[in-house]
């Protein structure tokens, strides 16, 4: 075995039959080389809205310099724009060996399936073994460019067998009434038709159905053939002659073609075209060929058995799987609804890890930044957050073999800690975290015999959890908003002291707490001395500095329980809970002390100073409070006229 490298893979809609049959081609021949395999798989094309504007979060999950070689499955993009975003970010970051898999053409070498030839060899075979004379072609008008090769390959098979085909050839949508009213048309014809060439399985499935349906035997009367051998065609009777797609070949040849061009230098391979090769159409182009599989539709002897039966239940359970999943998945929505952190979200998530059927490993991983406030809200709310590293990536929710694994952070150096790769699977599949634009992470899975077990429901599970973390992002976001709000209502934005409201709101009960606990309370009054002479002197900007000073030093000198405020102007209330007379007084000796020393510390031309009044009791009554605030408001003025008597 060679030394573990890793390939990477970038394919769409990875639940297809199509896609499932290519990756387990590639897994097998990577495991024959000691690769270990990363699929990068998305769902573009989907109309899914504004929430898949972010599929290409993608492209940041693997890292450069990481891996041996990289498959592209071009043809399983629906849309060209991801598809061509992933071809440039190749081009622009990765040095290994490229290799597409597309009928388009490249700027990497290629690999083609050739399913078009097959067409004219079933067609020379309804000639030279059926002998049959009268053939009419099917096309799709829904697939225009592989229905025109598809058109002229049937040409070549007629032209080959000298027969006519002017009049014969014919299209239709995949809707079961377009396909019915061009099937009249085709037996209207003279000659009756002997065969018919259908553009794919779906079309000739149809098709039979029709014919029966008119009183059609099949073949004895007409023959028909399909082209990509679905799994239903071969459950029916007659069974459809069709084209086999060697797929998993495709996938193995890819591998193939990565291990060869990995062991050429210079370290780009020939592989990474410059921008002046782009439209070089000279790249190599490795074909795999479809060959034909004749059964009973065309009119050749068939030893397979029609398992009808066992067919049908197979649908059956498929059937009640896919009501299975629709029910966790609502299940799961129900419950990740009310998440309210990331922790318990990973609690929940857990629990239905153990649902996904055949998974071995499942690895949540999030970037530092996934909930980071957008710098909008920031703004609005006077947040300040930290330096995030974006280099670091939290494995939050780890599962491997039923058992739930610490989390831990980890580098983008790799897709995964290294720890885990020791005894890990030879293949993963890897599916982006995010909603709209704003990327979250990814998830990693494995499943057994390193199958590749992604079905589609996994996409309602996907966004289950997108969902989540999109709401606890949301809930974040609003309780920063609240927050703002509830400062800007209770709170006064010179001293960041509570304002009048504010502290309405807050001593009402405490003092109640106090008349049930027959505790006895203090209520403060400070006033600034002096501030109008301040602010004429010194101006309006030293008058509010001076405010703001006094503030910090009663901030500085209450207790922990006790309630400051702002109440206007230059006038501050205290009610202190659990408080005496012995207590109130050393509260006022440290706001003074606090004033000297600043006073002492700081060369303003002015000295800032207070005249202060508290009241101590055991309240008995909710309208004592007020009465005990005018008794600390008289004491203040009290001390304050003291002052102007003691320097006049």
């Amino acid at each position: 075995m060679y030394h573990m490298k890793k390939i990477g893979v970038f394919i769409s809609h990875i639940y297809g039959d199509y896609q499932n049959r290519l990756c387990s081609g590639i897994v097998k021949k990577a495991k024959e080389y000691g690769y270990r395999v990363e699929f990068f798989t998305s769902n573009d094309g989907e109309n899914l809205g504004d929430y898949v504007a972010g599929e290409s979060s993608i492209l940041h999950i693997p890292r450069p310099g990481n891996y041996a070689g990289i498959i592209l499955v071009s043809s399983t993009y629906f849309l060209s724009t991801l598809g061509r975003d992933i071809r440039n970010y190749l081009k622009d970051h990765f040095s290994c060996p490229v290799v597409d898999i597309s009928q388009e053409e490249s700027i990497y070498p290629r690999i083609v399936l050739e399913n078009h030839k097959p067409v004219k060899d079933l067609v020379l075979h309804l000639g030279n073994v059926h002998h049959l004379k009268n053939i009419c072609y099917l096309g799709c008008t829904m697939q225009a460019a592989s229905n025109a090769i598809r058109r002229q390959v049937f040409i070549d098979g007629m032209d080959a067998l000298s027969l006519p085909y002017e009049g014969r050839i014919f299209s239709c949508s995949f809707a079961e009434t377009d396909i019915s009213q061009t099937l009249d048309r085709i037996l209207e014809l003279t000659p009756a038709p002997e065969a018919i060439v259908c553009y794919n399985d779906k079309i000739a499935l149809c098709v039979i159905s029709l014919l029966k349906e008119r009183g059609y035997r099949i073949p004895e009367q007409i023959a028909i053939t399909g082209c990509d051998t679905l799994e239903f065609g071969q459950m029916t009777a007659p069974l459809l002659t069709s084209v086999t797609f060697p797929i998993d070949q495709v996938g193995a040849t890819a591998v193939e073609q990565i291990f060869q061009l990995s062991r050429q230098t210079p370290a780009r391979c020939e592989n990474q075209p410059d921008d002046s090769t782009e439209n070089d159409t000279a790249l190599p182009v490795t074909t795999v060929y479809a060959v034909p599989s004749y059964k009973t539709s065309c009119g050749c002897p068939c030893s397979q058995n029609v398992f009808s039966y066992s067919y049908a239940q197979k649908l059956d359970q498929r059937i009640a799987d896919l009501e299975g999943n629709l029910l966790l998945n609502m299940r799961m929505s129900a419950n990740l609804q009310d998440v309210e952190d990331i922790d318990s979200g990973m609690d929940v998530l857990a629990g239905f890890v153990q649902s996904l059927e055949g998974c071995r490993e499942f690895y949540l991983c999030l970037y530092e930044d996934w909930d980071r406030v957008s710098g909008h809200i920031r703004e609005l709310t006077l947040t300040d957050e930290n330096d995030i590293d974006s280099d670091t990536v939290l494995l939050k929710l780890a599962v491997r073999d039923g058992k739930r694994l610490p989390e831990c952070t980890f580098t983008k150096r790799n897709t995964l800690p290294d720890y885990l790769y020791d005894k890990g699977a030879y293949a993963y599949i890897y599916a982006p975290l995010f909603f709209g634009e704003k990327s979250f992470g990814y998830i990693a899975l494995s499943f057994d015999h390193d199958r590749i077990g992604y079905s589609f429901s996994f996409i309602s599970w996907l966004l289950n959890v997108n969902n989540m973390l999109k709401s606890l992002c949301d809930k974040k976001n609003l309780g920063l908003l609240v927050g703002r709000l509830e400062d800007i209502y209770a709170k006064d934005e010179l001293t960041g002291l509570l304002n009048r409201q504010g502290f309405k709101l807050l001593s009402a009960p405490v003092f109640e707490q106090a008349i049930a606990d027959r505790q006895s309370v203090a209520a403060f009054m400070f006033d600034l001395d002096g501030l109008k002479q301040i602010n004429d002197a010194f101006g309006h900007g030293e008058g509010n500095f001076a405010i703001q000073v006094l503030a910090h030093a009663l901030e500085s000198s209450a207790g922990e329980t006790d309630i400051c405020s702002r109440s206007g102007g230059d006038q501050f209330q205290i009610l202190a809970p659990d408080c005496n007379a012995s207590k109130a007084a050393w509260l006022i000796e440290n706001v003074h002390k606090y004033l000297d020393n600043y006073n002492k510390l700081h060369t303003k031309e002015y000295s800032i100073q207070t005249s202060c009044g508290f009241c101590v009791q055991i309240p008995r009554s909710p309208c004592e409070l007020v009465e005990m605030f005018e008794t600390a408001d008289k004491r203040m003025y009290e001390d304050k006229h003291n002052k102007r008597c003691h320097t006049s």
